[in-house]
């Protein structure tokens, strides 16, 4: 008798908080606002004022209003439709825009750390003050100012340089094996085009459409006609995008005069044919290469259509299909720093083709190496990836292993205890702190070890450029 009422208690307890945990964690189920009869912005603004006067952890957080404003701004922009328009808070909006500028101070060349802590220059940029200086790709540097960069660490170097903004520096450089001094002058410099002059080619290295691409690239194609120069090898890959007024540009340096670029398709239906920029002299290159990969994307591919559409068999693609971005967006910022990128119009080739969501296949479609497209982000000081997480670089810090010779087994974002393992045997290699752990210093060693070997054997491994080299 008294074991079944226990048992009949036991069940309605049970019951009772099924019930109450169940509603998701509403509790009682006696609502405060019955029947609210609110609309559009009017229902906006009753949650808000709700979540900001009565909701009951309003007070644990700091800045409520501005809190659920840009919460509402954000899950505003969250379409599915349109992954493209989006709200930008104050360090997303400040991200956006470097990216967009490309623009900075500094000598103007990219590097790589030798074993003994020399810089190794990788390219120098267009009308850059490394070009100015007379620069070379290849060079050795060995000091900087006062700075010897064998016992110097490197960030210290290019932190210096970047504070020179406007004073001449004096380098040590080594070329070929023989002692040079240059003289450089810190200065703003645009980060988006890179020329080079090989043996029956010139090379053009485009990563981005900032503000300034246009004026860069008509220069570079510029230096390649005085030097005779009619077969052109051009490197999208990894190009993002940018500004379509700089694809205009940068068209305007290759197209006949009044070519169209693009067409722009509003929502009302409105067609804008948008043709070269006059103020632009085209020069005429006998055959044009382009490389392209699956990020080239957006202004990249206004590109890549214009010279498909207009120069016809002249332009033959190498590499794998593009992104697929077809869509033209308006930034929009805000007094207090935040912005909003919206999509207005549809863009089109020259004869009429959308590429959005599709992209422009390859004539000829050639994969390269894993490492060439791995992506990560810069980490931070106090950054640590340890074994059994998941990391956004953890798939570079695989792939830059699997490059360097060591046993990883895997690839992705999931960086193994079989990868830390790895790690530690890099680490034990190099000097460093052995803890199979990835921070800042293995990371910058990492990152500095496999950019040093590709560079080393970019011109034979570099499967998707020996192809293009292939076509001339």
């Amino acid at each position: 008798m008294n074991k079944k009422k226990w048992s009949q208690k036991n069940t309605i307890v049970a019951a009772i908080l099924v019930c109450t945990l169940s509603g998701a964690g509403i509790g009682y189920m006696m609502p405060h606002f019955q029947n609210t009869n609110v609309e559009g912005m009017e229902k906006i603004e009753t949650v808000y004022s709700i979540l900001k006067d009565k909701w009951y952890y309003a007070d644990q957080v700091e800045n409520i209003e501005e809190v659920l404003t840009e919460q509402a701004l954000m899950g505003m922009t969250s379409l599915v439709q349109d992954p493209h328009t989006n709200y930008f808070d104050l360090e997303q909006a400040k991200i956006f825009q470097q990216s967009l500028a490309g623009s900075q101070v500094g000598a103007g060349f990219t590097y790589y750390v030798q074993d003994d802590g020399n810089l190794v220059v990788q390219d120098v940029f267009v009308r850059s003050a490394a070009e100015d200086a007379g620069m070379k790709k290849g060079d050795i540097i060995t000091v900087v100012g006062n700075k010897i960069c064998s016992q110097t660490p490197t960030e210290e170097i290019i932190s210096y340089i970047q504070s020179q903004d406007g004073k001449e520096i004096p380098l040590h450089i080594l070329r070929n094996d023989e002692l040079k001094q240059l003289y450089v002058t810190p200065r703003e410099f645009d980060s988006s085009v890179i020329c080079n002059m090989y043996e029956g080619y010139g090379e053009i290295i485009l990563s981005s459409f900032s503000q300034y691409s246009g004026e860069d690239f008509a220069h570079a194609v510029q230096r390649l006609e005085d030097n005779g120069i009619d077969k052109l090898l051009l490197d999208l890959r990894g190009n993002t995008g940018g500004y379509l007024f700089s694809a205009i540009d940068v068209s305007s340096s290759l197209l006949p005069k009044k070519s169209i670029v693009f067409e722009e398709h509003e929502k009302d239906g409105k067609v804008i044919k948008n043709k070269v920029n006059k103020e632009y002299t085209p020069v005429e290159f006998e055959q044009i290469v382009i490389l392209q990969d699956e990020r080239t994307a957006s202004a990249a591919e206004v590109l890549i259509g214009a010279l498909k559409d207009n120069l016809g068999d002249i332009v033959t693609t190498v590499g794998t299909t593009t992104y697929g971005k077809g869509t033209e967006q308006v930034n929009l910022p805000f007094e207090d720093g935040t912005h909003l990128k919206y999509t207005t119009a549809q863009w089109k080739t020259p004869l009429g083709h959308s590429i959005n969501e599709v992209g422009f296949e390859p004539d000829i479609e050639v994969e390269n190496a894993s490492v060439y497209s791995a992506q990560y982000v810069e980490m931070t000081d106090d950054e640590i990836i340890e074994p059994d997480t998941v990391h956004v670089n953890g798939q570079a810090i695989q792939l830059f292993l699997q490059y360097l010779g060591y046993d990883v087994d895997r690839t992705d974002t999931y960086f193994s205890e079989k990868s830390s393992a790895e790690v530690r045997k890099f680490q034990q290699e190099n000097g460093l702190s052995v803890t199979g752990n990835v921070d800042k210093k293995t990371w910058t060693r990492l990152e500095s070890e496999v950019r040093s070997k590709l560079n080393q054997n970019r011109l034979k491994e570099d499967q998707q450029r020996n192809r293009a080299i292939e076509q001339f």
